[in-house]
């Protein structure tokens, strides 16, 4: 039987390149309106045919034999011409074969769907195949699945809780390793593979869980606040003692580089008291900032600490601008020393890294992580209430899996701030852990959980900012 043929219309640069490589395995037909081009090809290859003329033709379609064609590929980026050729392979001839387009423009790509065609951007390719090569150890393949990040594969380079442990104990739900090359050898990994430092894994799953264990695998267990900045600073005004105990406390259990305060120009630090107070904490002058908003814009900081005992005006006015603003976490002091357990509100917008940093500090603390997630109550719960409720589930079995730790859930009905602040009424040793949700308003109208917990909460509070959504 003869082998098919693949029909080209176009014969740009791309189109030149693929015709030379597809020549020398199948026949191939070429369509384009210069025919000095088309000559030259048909000469060069033995088993390429051509036709000189318009590719939005129906009279240059006619001349072509759709039995003998297997594939239609096109590398013409006149956009109508393109779904001129997509219209008359489908709709008049009812062409059911694979189409496929290089085209370097996203727009209009919608106008495509109807006609089922595969979409190739060249420079795209390219410009990944470059990153790839540069990044050496992570690689996102390139018109594979949906292209969001669900399929990549990774070098192990860092030791990891999830290295040199069977896959069957480590028993993810939401992410898969599908294959893994090691000493030149292919491996489909089973319940007792094991990851090892240098094997090359391709991993399969949701995105942002995909994007979490790639991080694990390359930079190795995250430490707290290292991914967020190499400083721990304090903002010195309205510091009382007791905070400046407790935010020595913190720093010294964390793996924070350096060690800052800051005052600003409208009250820099100047009497004896104030200054002895920070001498108890243990931190360097950092220098003098414009107004405590610019303490949110600070380079490299891990951590900002500062007092949850100012006055309650001067406080919540503080603590809004930074919910909305900063981009690293910031601790609420309240001077409670030593910490008997972590308590992490879920009712945020980051479960995944809420989870995560919660059993990171309550290890640097030696202490127990517990997490709390707060539903509407009976009828008020949605559908959407209930698969929230279940991916908070299965993200604190996930890591308990992966990390070997017990971190108990419990699951409450009702208003999440009343509920939390119930649940920790009386054990003022809980640091408490939530996210900004910086995109939610604050306001009467509009009451953001994570604020009101942070501001009427007599315990000190963790505020992780939610990145993504960050002004």
């Amino acid at each position: 039987m003869a082998t098919k043929k693949v029909l080209l219309f176009g014969l740009g640069f791309f189109q030149r390149r693929l015709l030379k490589m597809l020549s020398e395995e199948r026949p191939c037909v070429v369509v384009d309106i210069n025919g000095d081009l088309v000559e030259r090809v048909t000469n060069e290859y033995s088993n390429v045919s051509g036709i000189e003329g318009e590719a939005s033709s129906i009279v240059i379609w006619k001349k072509i034999n759709f039995e003998d064609i297997s594939h239609i590929v096109s590398s013409l980026q006149d956009f109508d011409v393109v779904l001129e050729i997509c219209r008359i392979a489908r709709q008049v001839y009812n062409l059911q074969i694979p189409i496929i387009l290089m085209l370097y423009k996203n727009d209009r790509r919608e106008e495509l769907e109807q006609y089922d065609v595969k979409v190739i951007n060249p420079i795209l390719i390219a410009s990944e195949s470059v990153l790839n090569i540069i990044q050496k150890n992570y690689a996102r393949p390139n018109n594979i699945g949906l292209g969001n990040g669900e399929i990549v594969e990774v070098i192990i380079r860092r030791r990891s809780h999830i290295v040199d442990r069977k896959m069957r104990f480590l028993a993810p739900s939401r992410w898969k390793v599908a294959a893994a090359y090691r000493n030149g050898s292919f491996i489909v990994p089973d319940g007792d593979f094991k990851l090892q430092i240098g094997d090359r894994v391709v991993l399969v799953g949701e995105p942002k869980v995909v994007e979490n264990i790639v991080n694990i695998l390359m930079i190795g267990k995250p430490e707290f606040p290292l991914q967020y900045g190499q400083s721990f600073a304090v903002m010195a005004n309205g510091l009382v003692e007791k905070d400046a105990v407790e935010i020595n406390y913190f720093f010294n259990n964390t793996k924070a580089k350096k060690y800052l305060w800051y005052d600003t120009e409208s009250h820099k630090v100047s009497d004896s008291q104030e200054v002895e107070i920070i001498n108890k904490a243990g931190c360097e002058f950092g220098g003098t900032l414009k107004n405590f908003r610019s303490a949110a814009y600070l380079h490299d900081v891990g951590v900002l600490a500062f007092s949850g005992n100012a006055g309650f005006g001067i406080f919540n006015r503080k603590l809004k601008y930074y919910f909305k603003k900063t981009h690293h976490p910031f601790l609420i002091s309240r001077g409670r020393t030593p910490y008997d357990e972590v308590v992490v509100s879920l009712n945020g917008s980051i479960p995944e890294r809420l989870i995560e940093t919660g059993a990171e500090v309550a290890a640097h603390f030696g202490v127990q992580c517990r997490c709390i997630y707060v539903v509407p109550p009976g009828a008020l719960k949605t559908n959407r209430d209930t698969m929230d409720m279940q991916s908070r589930k299965n993200f604190v079995r996930d890591y308990e899996n992966l990390t070997r730790t017990k971190i108990p859930l419990i699951i409450l009905e009702g208003n999440p701030v009343h509920q939390i602040l119930s649940e920790i009424d009386g054990k003022l040793n809980s640091l408490v852990i939530v996210a900004a949700n910086s995109k939610d308003s604050i306001s009467f109208l509009n009451p953001h959980a994570s604020f009101l917990i942070a501001s009427r909460t007599s315990n000190s509070v963790l505020v992780l900012p939610d990145e993504e959504n960050n002004d």
